[in-house]
This record gives C-alpha cells, structure tokens and sequence, in this order.
C-alpha cells in the first residue's frame, strides 16, 4: 500500500535506491565472509578505534625492526665470508712461505713474492667488501671502500723499507708503517672511520653492533705479513738470500700466529650473528601474536556473516520480483 501512494517515478527511484542499498550490502558481506574482517571497524568496535591503532603502529615497528634485522642478517654473513677469505689467504700464504724458506736454500723469492702479492690482493679485497653501496669493515665511514689496493700499498711500503740497512731495521720499519698512530699505514692506506659503525636496533631496547673494522690489530698484522712476503724480492732492499729465507720464515710463522686473531674476530662475529637470529624469531613472535590480536578485534563471525548474506540476497531477489511486476502495472489491468 505504500508504494501506490507515491507517484509512478518517486516508486521507481525508491525501487533503485533500495536495490542500490542492498546491492552494496551483499558485496559487503561477501568481502567480510572472503577474507573474515569486518569492511567498517569502526561499526564494529563501536567507534573506539584506539585498541586497533595501537596494534597497527605496533606492527608498523615490528616490520621496521624485520627489516633491520634483516640487512643485519646479511651484513654479519657477509663480513664472516669477507674474514674467512682472509684467513683462508692467510693460512695458504703461511703454508707456502714456511715451506719455501725450508728447502734447504732452494727457496725462489720471485715465485714466494707472486703468491704474496695475490694473497694480498685478496686480503685487501675482502675487506672492502660492501653491501647495498655500504663498506662493512669501514666502521663509520662507510662510503668508500677502507683500503686502498694492494698496489698502492706496496708503492707506499717499498721506500720505506728501502732504507733501512738490515733485517732488524727493515722489521722495525715494518712496525712503524703498520703500527704506528701516524704510520704510512694509517694515512696511506687505511680511510675509513676512526669510529665504530652504527649499531642495528632490533625493537624491545635489543641492538647489535658488527664493530669489525679493516684497521684491526689481527686485521693488519696478517695485511703487514703478507706485504713483507710481496716485497720479498725486491732488489732494492739490502738483504741477503739466507736474510730473506729467515724473513720468510718469520712472515710464515706471524701469519699463522695471526689466524688466532681472525678467528676471534669471526667468533665475535658469530656471537652477532646468533642475537639477530634470535632477534628475528622474537620479532616474528610478535608479529604473529599481534597478527592475532588485530584478528580479534575486526574479524566477524562467519556463520553470521554468511546468515546476513543469504537474507540480503533474498530481499534483492524480492524486490527484482515486486519491480518486475509493478513494472507490469497499467491502468487497463488495473480496471480489469
């Protein structure tokens, strides 16, 4: 009766506008029944949305410290192959000089220096490994590789040591370069920071710092060993043959003393690496859990919500009937 006490066109446009309304609320149950949160949490909470900013802004973080643990991840796995390379280049090159300097004077320094020189190479090239544009072992200064090349290490090296007149004052100069606060070492080849690299925080007050620098004692006593050994036959330094054999044996002997160094540093380093994997499963933790507690707050009942479905169906599918046959309606029928 309703209906007829509107004209013709107001019917129609009630019509459209009821079958708009539940058009709207069939695709809205459908969203709710696909993917079991509510389309309007603010209807659903009753307005009070503060409970579910507070999970959303703790989740934002939980992800920001994923990330974090993340690239810290792989920067400590880097840096453990980066120091593997250079105790594995140590270790050969000790073998080698220890072997060479043993041969009962047969020993070729040509051929013990080539080999140093590649160590060295790769030494160096280990330690300025970077990851995404960043120069891991260049403590807080990252933006550039910490070590200058092998080359121009030994172009640096080699004047020194010309100079002095026997192995014991070729060892001591040896020390100042490398040792030395103001050493050829110090403001020739090593260019990264005097500083530690940021540290990583993890969320919940945890931070991890991979402070592994270039510079380090363990570091640069292996670089100091493997340069002597590549400068070893060099004619301009005043060494006999049995001189540099005895050297080769104290370069060899250093270098495997050495290894204890890096091994330390790569435990360190292992130590890092076993608080991020813990870090990364107490932020997975968290985010599953506040994964859960965001599920509570805006998920809806399924039965529910299929209930409501199936009813708003039926009413559009009555009122595409009652349309359909007011429709239908002319004056002619209605006297008839």
């Amino acid at each position: 009766m309703a209906l007829q006490s509107i004209g013709d066109l107001a019917q129609s446009l009630v019509l459209r506008r009821q079958g708009t309304v539940l058009a709207r609320d069939i695709a809205r149950l459908t969203g709710e029944l696909a993917s079991g949160r509510t389309a309007d949490p603010a209807r659903t909470l009753s307005g009070n949305l503060q409970p579910l900013a507070d999970i959303e802004h703790a989740l934002t973080l939980a992800g920001a410290h994923r990330e974090v643990a993340r690239i810290a991840a792989i920067d400590a796995q880097v840096m453990q192959t980066a120091l593997a390379r250079v105790e594995q280049s140590g270790g050969a090159l000790a073998e080698a000089a220890l072997t060479a300097s043993g041969a009962g004077g047969a020993m070729q320094p040509g051929a013990l220096a080539r080999a140093a020189q590649a160590a060295l190479s790769e030494m160096i090239g280990a330690l300025n490994t970077g990851s995404a544009g960043r120069a891991l072992f260049g403590g807080d200064h990252s933006d550039r590789p910490p070590l200058e090349s092998a080359d121009t290490l030994l172009q640096a090296l080699r004047p020194v040591l010309a100079t002095a007149p026997g192995a014991e004052a070729l060892k001591d100069a040896l020390d100042d370069f490398f040792g030395a606060p103001g050493g050829g070492f110090a403001t020739l080849v090593y260019s990264g920071g005097q500083a530690a690299a940021a540290t990583h925080a993890l969320g919940a007050g945890e931070t991890v710092s991979l402070r592994i620098r270039a510079d380090e004692a363990a570091l640069r006593g292996q670089i100091r060993h493997a340069a002597m050994l590549a400068l070893l036959d060099d004619p301009a330094l005043a060494l006999g043959h049995e001189e540099r054999a005895r050297l080769a044996r104290e370069m060899g002997t250093g270098l495997l003393a050495g290894q204890d160094g890096v091994t330390a540093l790569r435990a360190k380093l292992g130590f890092a690496e076993e608080r991020i994997a813990q870090a990364r499963a107490r932020i997975d933790a968290e985010t599953t859990s506040l994964g859960i507690a965001r599920n509570d707050l805006v998920s809806v009942d399924v039965f529910e919500a299929a209930t409501a479905l199936e009813e708003a169906q039926t009413r559009l599918e009555t009122l595409y009937t009652v349309t359909a046959r007011t429709a239908r309606l002319n004056l002619a029928s209605f006297l008839s």
